[in-house]
């Protein structure tokens, strides 16, 4: 969602002879909150990632851990 904004933003940066301050400012905006949200998910990520690593080291081999293991 975020990043066809993006994309419309920058067609319309692109197409205008001089773009307004104000669209600039919006894709700013949009470019902060879709790194905001990246480095969220990449946090989860590594923390799933760790918890997984925790459980290899307790020797489990369940069917389970085997599955998140190749999901993430």
């Amino acid at each position: 969602e975020d990043v066809e904004q993006v994309k419309k933003q920058h067609s319309a940066i692109l197409a205008a002879p001089n773009p307004d301050e104000k669209t600039k400012q919006e894709l700013e905006d949009l470019t902060a909150d879709i790194k905001k949200t990246a480095n969220k998910v990449r946090s989860k990520l590594k923390a799933i990632e760790q918890s997984i690593e925790q459980e290899e080291g307790l020797n489990r081999s369940s069917a389970d851990l085997r599955i998140r293991k190749t999901q993430v």
